[in-house]
């Protein structure tokens, strides 16, 4: 994954070797623009209009740092580089966004990393749309039902038992809350079936209760007394099938921000020598133009 990111909020001192030719201040481009381009997975950029200036980041990685929340470092060498360029003339971001750089405007001034250590994290919020928000499901954001290795509040299936959260009729009451009154507990355990793994009560799993193990108990239905009651439903039905699989999850991440920081660079000029040094670590910024993520996961059993 080719991921181009230009970099902000940057006020750098920067100290230059005797032999480079280039003499650059500060790199300061809080008040440009952050862009992104569209027709391409990871291309973001940033540019000064009254000076010409960019300045950028580009990397590979094989983490999903724009769909999943964590922390990725990178350390840079060969084509994962910071760039900094002086432009002759007004750049616009169809320089960047073209999938061949144009020839104009033309580049007069180039410095190029050769080391440095990069890290991005990834925050978002995460949510599973099961209907129960976060805060009631789990204020601790630590329970795990089902020891799937998911925590509730990104689980659409609390229990594992192949039957999503959605599904296993949780009420809420006027101020928001769990309704255990109303709430499904078919089998009167105190345990809403939600949280049951054994629904009916019956002493077969709800995830056994599946005759034809496509993993969805919702479609078996054996009783022809009680053909509106499914298998896992009904007390009276105990056949057993076992499905030691789980159904694949899914999960979602709002709200994307990427923080980047980076320290101990150093920059070749364009023809080749030692140009400048930023011992500092720096804080390069934020971006929070991503989209929304969908993140599917099958559990390991």
């Amino acid at each position: 994954m080719r991921a181009l990111l230009f970099l902000l909020c940057i006020a750098l001192i920067i100290q230059s070797c005797d032999d480079g030719d280039i003499m650059v201040n500060n790199f300061d481009f809080e008040d440009a623009t952050l862009e992104w381009c569209d027709d391409f997975e990871f291309v973001f950029f940033k540019v000064k209009a009254d000076s010409n200036e960019s300045l950028a980041l580009e990397f590979s990685t094989t983490e999903n740092i724009l769909t999943q929340a964590g922390q990725v470092s990178i350390t840079l060498s060969g084509d994962d580089q910071v760039v900094y360029r002086r432009f002759a003339s007004e750049v616009t971001s169809d320089y960047f966004c073209d999938p061949i750089p144009p020839t104009s405007p033309t580049v007069s001034e180039e410095l190029v990393s050769t080391t440095g250590e990069i890290t991005i994290t990834t925050q978002g919020t995460e949510e599973d749309n099961d209907n129960i928000p976060s805060e009631i499901e789990d204020p601790t954001g630590l329970i795990d039902t089902d020891g799937d290795g998911l925590i509730d509040i990104i689980d659409f299936d609390d229990d594992g038992d192949n039957v999503p959260t959605i599904l296993e009729g949780v009420v809420f009451d006027e101020n928001g809350l769990i309704d255990v009154e109303l709430s499904f507990d078919t089998d009167g355990d105190g345990i809403l079936n939600y949280l049951d793994p054994d629904d009916d009560g019956d002493g077969i799993l709800t995830r056994n209760e599946d005759a034809d193990g496509n993993l969805n108990p919702t479609d078996d239905n054996s009783d022809p007394n009680n053909p509106g009651i499914d298998d896992y439903l009904n007390p009276n039905i105990a056949n057993e099938t076992i499905v030691n699989v789980y159904r694949e999850h899914v999960y979602f991440l709002s709200d994307i921000v990427l923080t980047i920081d980076m320290e101990l660079l150093s920059f070749l000029d364009e023809s080749g020598e030692p140009a400048v040094t930023i011992q500092s670590s720096l804080f390069l910024g934020e971006f929070n133009g991503v989209q929304d993520a969908s993140i599917f996961f099958t559990p390991s059993f």
